[in-house]
Order: structure tokens, then C-alpha cells, then sequence
């Protein structure tokens, strides 16, 4: 199982390349229900995930379709 440190550095090399796929609107970290670390990857639209690997550099992938992100001002 991979430390939070060893997936941050995955998706360190990663995030650019993902983010650059359309519809991928997030990269992120989390925990799963077993307690190991999986990337995130925040989809417009589920269909989208079809086009992301199941595993990237053997870490699992975890496809939440999240809508585009806005940022927010005040």
C-alpha cells in the first residue's frame, strides 16, 4: 500500500497530462473504504472515465463526476 507521500508524487507527474484531457476538471487524493490512498480524477461527465486508466503507475483510479469547478469570488 502506497503512502500519501508516494501518491502525491504519482499525481505530482500526472496532474498536468489528466487535467489536459477534455472534461477532466480535478485531480485529487483520497482514502478509499479500505483505508488505502487512490487518485481522484473530477470528471464533467461520467462518460468522460471511460478515458482514464483504471491505474496509474500501479495506484488505483477513482472517477467522481463532479461537474466543471468554478471558482468562486467575493
Amino acid at each position: 500500500m502506497a503512502s500519501e507521500r508516494e501518491v502525491e508524487e504519482i499525481k505530482k507527474r500526472h496532474a498536468a497530462r489528466l487535467l489536459s484531457q477534455p472534461g477532466v476538471s480535478g485531480v485529487g487524493i483520497e482514502k478509499d473504504q479500505s483505508g488505502q490512498y487512490v487518485l481522484t480524477i473530477h470528471v464533467d461527465d461520467p462518460s468522460v472515465g471511460k478515458n482514464i486508466p483504471s491505474h496509474i503507475e500501479g495506484q488505483p483510479v477513482k472517477i467522481v463526476a463532479t461537474g466543471p469547478f468554478r471558482k468562486i469570488t467575493r
